[in-house]
């Protein structure tokens, strides 16, 4: 039930995201087993599109471009 705004702003901030900063965000999106399940979930489940790559260079392009979060 929450916005895009609020979604950023969560992941964003360290006392709700478990103290990540943003380049703990891109590593964890990058590179944690459990994010890259995502891609690879088991027989009988739709992988997520794209790959846990290019999320991550998502994530970095994001971070690079001054991480900003859409307007609510």
């Amino acid at each position: 039930g929450k916005s895009a705004a609020e979604i950023c702003a969560q992941l964003k901030d360290p006392e709700r995201n478990g103290g990540k900063t943003l380049a703990d965000l891109h590593e964890h999106n990058a590179e944690d087993g459990l994010v890259g399940w995502g891609w690879h979930p088991g027989e009988g489940r739709e992988p997520a599109p794209g790959s846990q790559e290019i999320f991550g260079q998502l994530t970095q392009a994001w971070i690079d471009t001054g991480a900003a979060c859409p307007q609510s």
